[in-house]
Protein backbone atom coordinates (compact mmCIF):
# COMPACT_ATOMS: atom_id res chain seq x y z
CA UNK A 1 0.00 0.00 0.00
CA UNK A 2 1.23 3.61 -0.65
CA UNK A 3 1.33 6.12 1.99
CA UNK A 4 1.42 9.76 1.10
CA UNK A 5 2.59 12.11 3.95
CA UNK A 6 -0.67 15.00 4.60
CA UNK A 7 2.01 17.20 5.57
CA UNK A 8 5.11 16.75 3.35
CA UNK A 9 3.98 14.53 0.41
CA UNK A 10 6.34 11.91 1.18
CA UNK A 11 5.69 8.68 -0.20
CA UNK A 12 5.82 5.13 1.42
CA UNK A 13 5.35 1.86 0.64
CA UNK A 14 4.12 -0.17 3.48
CA UNK A 15 3.15 -3.40 2.99
CA UNK A 16 -0.25 -4.02 3.27
CA UNK A 17 0.46 -7.09 5.96
CA UNK A 18 1.87 -4.57 8.55
CA UNK A 19 -0.91 -2.38 8.36
CA UNK A 20 -3.36 -5.59 9.34
CA UNK A 21 -7.14 -4.92 9.52
CA UNK A 22 -6.87 -2.02 11.95
CA UNK A 23 -6.01 1.76 11.86
CA UNK A 24 -2.37 2.61 12.50
CA UNK A 25 -0.12 5.26 13.60
CA UNK A 26 2.67 6.22 11.08
CA UNK A 27 4.94 8.95 11.25
CA UNK A 28 6.76 10.76 8.93
CA UNK A 29 10.55 9.53 8.55
CA UNK A 30 11.20 12.96 6.77
CA UNK A 31 8.86 16.08 8.45
CA UNK A 32 8.35 14.00 11.78
CA UNK A 33 4.53 14.23 11.18
CA UNK A 34 2.49 11.73 12.89
CA UNK A 35 -0.62 10.31 10.84
CA UNK A 36 -2.81 7.27 10.75
CA UNK A 37 -2.85 5.12 8.29
CA UNK A 38 -6.46 3.46 7.20
CA UNK A 39 -6.50 -0.09 6.52
CA UNK A 40 -6.16 -1.29 3.09
CA UNK A 41 -9.68 -2.28 1.63
CA UNK A 42 -9.99 -5.90 1.41
CA UNK A 43 -11.90 -6.98 -1.94
CA UNK A 44 -15.32 -8.67 -1.06
CA UNK A 45 -14.96 -12.12 -1.75
CA UNK A 46 -16.54 -12.86 -5.30
CA UNK A 47 -19.78 -13.81 -4.77
CA UNK A 48 -20.33 -17.36 -6.29
CA UNK A 49 -23.19 -17.65 -8.28
CA UNK A 50 -24.27 -20.99 -8.39
CA UNK A 51 -27.71 -21.99 -11.01
CA UNK A 52 -30.68 -22.45 -9.69
CA UNK A 53 -31.62 -25.86 -8.26
CA UNK A 54 -34.29 -27.67 -10.83
CA UNK A 55 -37.00 -28.62 -7.84
CA UNK A 56 -38.85 -32.17 -8.80
CA UNK A 57 -42.14 -30.95 -9.18
CA UNK A 58 -44.51 -32.96 -6.74
CA UNK A 59 -47.38 -35.09 -8.42
CA UNK A 60 -49.35 -33.33 -5.98
CA UNK A 61 -48.19 -29.76 -7.25
CA UNK A 62 -49.50 -30.83 -10.70
CA UNK A 63 -53.03 -32.19 -9.40
CA UNK A 64 -53.41 -28.71 -7.87
CA UNK A 65 -52.96 -26.66 -10.48
CA UNK A 66 -54.82 -29.05 -13.00
CA UNK A 67 -57.34 -28.47 -11.05
CA UNK A 68 -57.02 -24.49 -11.12
CA UNK A 69 -57.00 -24.60 -14.56
CA UNK A 70 -60.25 -26.55 -15.01
CA UNK A 71 -61.68 -24.53 -11.90
CA UNK A 72 -61.05 -21.32 -13.61
CA UNK A 73 -62.85 -23.11 -17.18
CA UNK A 74 -65.65 -23.55 -15.43
CA UNK A 75 -66.00 -20.17 -13.23
CA UNK A 76 -65.17 -17.81 -16.67
CA UNK A 77 -67.47 -20.65 -18.75
CA UNK A 78 -70.06 -21.41 -16.48
CA UNK A 79 -73.44 -21.01 -18.85
CA UNK A 80 -71.94 -22.46 -22.01
CA UNK A 81 -70.32 -25.50 -19.96
CA UNK A 82 -74.25 -26.66 -18.72
CA UNK A 83 -75.74 -26.20 -22.13
CA UNK A 84 -72.72 -28.13 -22.93
CA UNK A 85 -73.34 -30.81 -20.83
CA UNK A 86 -77.28 -31.00 -21.40
CA UNK A 87 -76.29 -31.15 -25.17
CA UNK A 88 -73.28 -34.02 -24.73
CA UNK A 89 -70.84 -32.10 -26.47
CA UNK A 90 -68.41 -31.03 -23.89
CA UNK A 91 -65.70 -31.66 -25.42
CA UNK A 92 -66.44 -29.99 -28.76
CA UNK A 93 -67.37 -26.57 -27.31
CA UNK A 94 -64.45 -26.22 -24.65
CA UNK A 95 -61.92 -27.60 -27.09
CA UNK A 96 -59.70 -24.21 -27.16
CA UNK A 97 -60.59 -23.32 -23.71
CA UNK A 98 -58.83 -27.04 -22.16
CA UNK A 99 -56.24 -27.03 -24.98
CA UNK A 100 -54.47 -23.90 -24.27
CA UNK A 101 -55.08 -24.86 -20.39
CA UNK A 102 -53.53 -27.80 -21.50
CA UNK A 103 -50.69 -26.23 -23.30
CA UNK A 104 -49.75 -24.38 -20.19
CA UNK A 105 -50.17 -27.42 -17.79
CA UNK A 106 -47.62 -28.83 -19.81
CA UNK A 107 -45.12 -25.93 -20.20
CA UNK A 108 -44.89 -25.90 -15.81
CA UNK A 109 -45.13 -29.72 -15.77
CA UNK A 110 -43.65 -31.46 -18.58
CA UNK A 111 -42.65 -34.46 -16.80
CA UNK A 112 -45.87 -35.03 -15.23
CA UNK A 113 -47.47 -34.24 -18.70
CA UNK A 114 -45.51 -37.29 -20.52
CA UNK A 115 -45.79 -39.64 -17.90
CA UNK A 116 -49.47 -38.88 -16.45
CA UNK A 117 -51.61 -36.95 -18.67
CA UNK A 118 -54.18 -38.66 -16.80
CA UNK A 119 -54.02 -36.03 -13.87
CA UNK A 120 -55.47 -32.97 -16.34
CA UNK A 121 -58.14 -35.40 -17.80
CA UNK A 122 -59.22 -36.22 -13.59
CA UNK A 123 -59.58 -32.44 -13.24
CA UNK A 124 -61.03 -31.74 -16.33
CA UNK A 125 -63.38 -34.37 -15.49
CA UNK A 126 -63.57 -33.80 -11.98
CA UNK A 127 -64.73 -29.61 -12.60
CA UNK A 128 -66.41 -29.77 -15.71
CA UNK A 129 -67.72 -32.80 -16.54
CA UNK A 130 -69.43 -32.74 -13.30
CA UNK A 131 -67.77 -36.29 -12.12
CA UNK A 132 -68.15 -37.86 -15.39
CA UNK A 133 -65.35 -39.86 -17.27
CA UNK A 134 -65.76 -37.53 -20.47
CA UNK A 135 -62.04 -36.66 -20.88
CA UNK A 136 -59.70 -38.59 -21.66
CA UNK A 137 -56.05 -38.04 -21.71
CA UNK A 138 -55.62 -38.47 -25.73
CA UNK A 139 -57.88 -35.71 -26.22
CA UNK A 140 -55.65 -33.05 -25.96
CA UNK A 141 -52.06 -34.47 -25.67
Amino acid sequence: MIVNCPHCSCKYNIPDSKIGDSPKRFRCRKCKETFIIEPPEKNPEPEIVTPPVKKTVSDSHARRFARVLASDILVYNRELIEKAREEGNLTEVLEREIQKSWELWESRFPEESSKNPEIFSDALNQYLADGRDVFSSQSYS
